[in-house]
């Protein structure tokens, strides 16, 4: 049994067939060094002071284990979410007035990092969402959109059950499959049925996750008028084969049917102790860069509601941006970057040039 040491996997070499090919591969770990009675991690770039180097079998290290991952690229993503949490942990916004730093990674909200904040906010918007559709008498519809069988790297062997490699396999990496389950998301969203209502009467929420080989596939929670919910299951079974994808109308708790997948997607939000299956899950989205959650543009901007969310609820800063009663001020050449925000007269959100963000060199 393989172990892992700072979540970087270390395989047992006993384990490996001495005769096979083999080659060197080294795994590094961050060195850690007292300093100043406090833990600090060194800046250069996977320095060593502890490092692990077995021959292995090519077999072992380049053979898919969870999620169409192998080893290697595991413990790639490890390396690189290492990185990024030393460069959060030792970046700050310095206040140039009171001369308080705050550390990048406690403002930061992901789902690497802050996990449980990233997920608070998550099931936000899917009340959020849920609640506004609720509002407008809107019906939910579920949908699984999948793949064709070229786009899957493995096949389940019918009598063993076990996964084997597929002949049919087109080779496009996951990162490239997911664009075509938007494509075809986007078929639907095109189809007269759905592009006749109006923004705000078919609202969605679009969570993808991987088949056990990577091959990903998306699930998503549809809210249309009760008018309009024969006419999109007739386009969805006119459109996609309805032995590989499924809908569903008879939901009868919306939040719990999709909250049921994002818990999937989420490990790191729930668990304190994750299973090796759990990493790799989480390392499937790093490597391939896909993003766990999307959804319909109903509810206000999140860069918007994390500037104001002391102030409003995300439903009331919703209705007040849909009813125009906020002044929103973006730079001229930088429409993303927010510069004011007003209600009236008062002054809600002002850019403030007395902070910087600097780095922690020691």
């Amino acid at each position: 049994m393989n172990c892992t040491i700072n979540n970087i996997e270390i395989p047992n070499s006993s384990n490996i067939d001495k005769n096979s090919s083999s080659l060197s591969f080294e795994y590094r770990l961050h060195a850690r060094e007292e300093y100043n009675g406090t833990e600090k991690r060194n800046e250069m770039e996977l320095l060593t002071i502890y490092k692990t180097v077995v021959d292995i079998s090519k077999n072992e290290i380049f053979k898919p284990k969870y999620y169409g991952l192998n080893m290697f690229e595991y413990n790639e993503v490890q390396i690189k979410l290492e990185k990024q949490k030393h460069f959060l942990d030792n970046s700050y916004i310095y206040d140039k007035l009171s001369n308080n730093k705050i550390p990048l990674s406690t403002v930061t909200i992901s789902s690497n990092i802050n996990p449980k904040r990233y997920y608070s906010e998550i099931q936000n918007r899917i009340n959020t969402l849920i609640d506004e559709a609720k509002s407008k008498n809107l019906i939910p519809i579920f949908l699984t959109l999948t793949l064709p069988s070229s786009y899957h790297q493995m096949k389940t062997d019918k009598k063993t059950n076990q996964l084997t490699p597929n002949n049919k396999y087109n080779n496009l990496p996951p990162n490239v499959a997911i664009k075509e389950l938007t494509k075809m998301f986007a078929r639907l969203r095109h189809d007269r049925s759905l592009k006749e209502l109006s923004k705000e009467n078919r609202i969605y929420y679009r969570v993808n996750e991987p088949h056990k080989d990577g091959t990903p596939h998306t699930h998503i929670l549809l809210y249309v008028p009760k008018e309009s919910v024969t006419r999109v299951v007739t386009a969805f079974k006119r459109l996609f084969d309805t032995k590989a994808n499924d809908i569903q109308t008879d939901i009868n708790n919306a939040s719990a049917y999709i909250m049921k997948y994002i818990n999937k997607t989420l490990p790191n939000s729930k668990q304190e102790k994750l299973t090796l299956q759990d990493k790799y899950l989480n390392a499937w989205y790093s490597k391939n860069k896909i993003s766990r959650f999307n959804s319909s543009r109903t509810l206000a901007p999140l860069k918007l509601y994390r500037l104001l969310y002391r102030r409003f609820t995300l439903q009331e800063l919703t209705y007040a941006v849909n009813n125009k009663q906020l002044q929103i001020f973006v730079l001229e050449d930088d429409r993303n970057k927010i510069m004011e925000v007003l209600d009236g007269d008062e002054i809600l959100y002002m850019k403030c040039d007395n902070f910087e963000v600097s780095r922690c060199v020691a």
